[in-house]
């Protein structure tokens, strides 16, 4: 299984941690190094991409069901 191959099984913090190190290769890494990270930032960035889209939108549903309970406490309060 190749490194791309294995991206999306990869928890939060070993994403982040393997997308730090390849931006930081593709910087001041030999050529060997930049060419390698160059290859994968790609795959990287969409992937943190993904999880970030994924977090925000729980996050807002999660809001959203917080001010529904509000408003229903409220409203039973009300009466």
């Amino acid at each position: 299984m190749t490194l791309i191959e294995r991206i999306p099984l990869l928890n939060d913090r070993e994403l982040l941690t393997l997308l730090g190190n390849a931006r930081r290769l593709d910087v001041v890494g030999t050529p060997a190094q930049r060419l390698a990270a160059a290859e994968v930032l790609p795959v990287l960035e969409l992937e943190a991409s993904k999880r970030r889209q994924v977090s925000l939108e729980a996050a807002t549903l999660k809001r959203g069901a917080a001010a529904a309970a509000r408003r229903k406490a409220a409203a039973a309060q009300a009466a």
